[in-house]
């Protein structure tokens, strides 16, 4: 029996762990918008106010993403994880018992700075369990719980704040935070798994040679499907800013049923994500090269949503199934939250995977620093609400079109692969104590 499938069940049982983390890093994000009413009344914080404290989450955001990004190409991912969780606890707990404005700006920021590397770092920790191609319905697992955790966050946070009031739906995700580090710290561990290069690498106790960052984000590849990515995190943005207020000013449903469409209108990517994900393992296992199993579908998926957005917008007036049509061509792109990790995973040397994988998401998450502000300006510039929706949504579904076509002329992990195999090769060929060393060893064997 091969080591990799003596540690699969371990492998799963990581990658539902870290779909947890996943499930607590969304409710994290949400509880400042389920506790608004109540906390701006007891605080008397005005609208615009409460605007720039949550967008103060994002301030160092990216930034912490790619620091914990580079720390991790040396340090354990377990340890990394450990300290992502303790930030959260430190962050939430402090609001449980009282709560300033000061107050919330420190702890929005500290969340952000504990949360900006949270989802590169676990794929990272799950890519250690997996090889290349059995990496696509791990990932999307771990994705889940960034569905999950934005579904239950509602009713259960909701509950709290109203059996015991808006400080206790803080403790209790601070509890929560605190709980899952103490599970994680005893049963979370280190994957063994490594690509064929890095392995035959430490097989002759050679360490690897780092490419030149910025020769690795230059490539076509990694650039092309950044920006897959971050046309995805522009439509993800709009989605959770301001759909559920298009819901009830533009489609007229009262509260109770904004809540539940827009809990539908959530859910329709866990079977679109969760079946691409399983398409493109499924195809790559089967032969197909990872330019179409993984790049093509992508762009297949994100053009397709882009395309039903459009004919939602300008050939649809039946309100239900105009909603359907921007549910399914807004969650359609998701598929690249998966599938663009892992063609960074694939393309760069294990060595500075953590690395690129947090710089290709700290690069994409700007698109939600723009979207939802860029919508908020259409709608209040439009003569009626849902001309500046539509407008917003127009600018959605040309750029997902726009970007996949890019995507299909430039995606080529293959061809990546192979370049930044040539420039390892020639660095190490430049260097004489790399070459030396294996001669070294041999010697010292015989």
């Amino acid at each position: 029996m091969s080591p990799v499938s003596r540690t699969v069940p371990r492998a799963w049982v990581i990658t539902l762990m870290l779909a947890l983390f996943m499930v607590l890093n969304f409710m994290d994000k949400a509880i400042l918008g389920i506790v608004a009413k109540p906390l701006m009344a007891d605080l008397g914080i005005s609208p615009s106010e409460f605007g720039m404290i949550a967008s103060s989450f994002f301030l160092l955001f990216s930034i912490s993403a790619i620091g914990f990004g580079f720390i991790a190409n040396r340090v354990s991912s377990k340890g990394l994880l450990i300290v992502c969780a303790a930030i959260w606890g430190i962050a939430q707990f402090p609001l449980a018992f009282t709560a300033s404005v000061p107050l919330l700006y420190f702890s929005r920021i500290l969340l952000g700075i504990g949360e900006g590397p949270a989802y590169p770092l676990a794929l990272h920790a799950c890519y250690k369990w997996f090889p290349d191609d059995r990496r696509g319905l791990p990932s999307a697992v771990i994705f889940q719980g960034v569905t999950a955790g934005l579904l239950i966050s509602g009713p259960v946070l909701s509950y709290v704040l109203v059996r015991w009031g808006w400080h206790a739906a803080f403790m209790a995700l601070g509890l929560a935070s605190v709980v899952w580090m103490v599970v994680w710290a005893i049963f979370g561990a280190e994957g063994k798994v490594a690509s064929p290069d890095a392995a035959k690498s430490t097989a002759q106790e050679k360490p690897a040679m780092a490419i030149s960052y910025w020769k690795l984000i230059s490539d076509r590849t990694f650039l092309a499907n950044m920006l897959l990515y971050w046309t995805t995190y522009w439509i993800f943005s709009v989605m959770f800013t301001w759909i559920p207020s298009y819901l009830g000013t533009v489609m007229n449903y009262d509260a109770t049923q904004t809540g539940w469409m827009f809990m539908v209108f959530t859910a329709f990517n866990i079977p679109i994500v969760l079946g691409g994900s399983w398409l493109s393992e499924r195809l790559l296992r089967g032969g197909m090269r990872s330019c179409r199993a993984r790049g093509w579908l992508t762009c297949s998926f994100v053009l397709l949503g882009g395309a039903i957005i459009l004919f939602a917008v300008y050939f649809v007036q039946q309100p239900l199934l105009k909603v359907v049509l921007l549910a399914i061509g807004c969650n359609l792109p998701q598929i690249t939250f998966v599938l663009s990790s892992t063609i960074v995973a694939e393309i760069i040397p294990d060595s500075q995977r953590s690395a690129m994988m947090s710089i290709n998401s700290a690069l994409a998450t700007t698109g939600g620093l723009v979207a939802p502000a860029l919508m908020g300006r259409f709608i209040q510039g439009a003569s009626n609400p849902g001309l500046g929706y539509d407008t917003g949504f127009v600018v959605a579904g040309v750029l997902s079109v726009v970007a996949s076509v890019i995507g299909f002329a430039l995606i080529n992990p293959e061809a990546s692969k192979r370049r930044f195999a040539l420039m390892k090769k020639h660095a190490e060929s430049a260097s004489p104590t790399q070459v030396a060393r294996p001669m070294t060893v041999a010697a010292e064997r015989a």
